[in-house]
């Protein structure tokens, strides 16, 4: 854990941030899981609320009623998307960067998540919530999640 300073309105602020990694498998193709967290007409139906996303560098994303907010900074179709990205209770102005792999096998895709710069003291809630409202709910509404083990 190392602190990062984050400028609010008026003076700045340390926070220690932590990282958070996770890989989750889809049954889909890499193509398919892009499109799922780039199209707004798939975002929307995951997130099942109303979604602006802009899936171009510096094009900007809000989710979640704007809980979810922020820019996209490189996106290469089927294989990475990276954002900076911060929920609405964090501190004014942090952000953390999320990349996302995404890597097709033969009978599956997966996906490895990296955040950096989450605050510690929400790193366990973000950690569930991606599970919860991304990746649960992708795999539910789009049945990318019949893997047989």
């Amino acid at each position: 854990m190392q602190p990062v300073i984050s400028k609010s309105e008026s003076k700045s602020k340390v926070i220690n941030v932590t990282t958070i990694e996770v890989t989750e498998k889809f049954q889909c193709r890499a193509s398919d899981l892009y499109n799922a967290l780039t199209r707004i007409e798939m975002v929307t139906a995951f997130t099942r609320g109303q979604v602006k996303i802009d899936p171009s560098p510096g094009g900007i994303f809000e989710l979640f009623g704007g809980n979810i907010n922020g820019t996209f900074v490189e996106l290469i179709p089927g294989e990475k998307i990276v954002q900076k990205w911060r929920c609405k209770q964090w501190p004014s102005e942090h952000f953390s960067t999320v990349t996302m792999k995404i890597s097709e096998k033969s009978d599956h895709t997966v996906l490895n998540v990296i955040q950096t710069d989450v605050p510690t003291s929400d790193a366990d809630v973000t950690k569930q919530n991606w599970e919860r409202y991304y990746w649960n709910s992708i795999k539910q509404t789009f049945g990318f999640g019949a893997l047989l083990h």
